[in-house]
């Protein structure tokens, strides 16, 4: 995992103090790229 620089920490934590989502850029810097795929429609059970 790379690391995170100072000014990028400081960033990232704006970001979670201001209740905002973070960008992809930092959610895959900070977490392994695993993403989930799921279809999702009206009335699916």
């Amino acid at each position: 995992m790379p690391r995170l620089t100072d000014q990028e920490q400081q960033e990232i934590i704006r970001y979670i103090e201001a209740d905002k989502p973070l960008p992809d850029k930092y959610r895959f810097l900070l977490f392994q790229d695993k993403r989930e795929v799921e279809l999702v429609w009206n009335g699916k059970t």
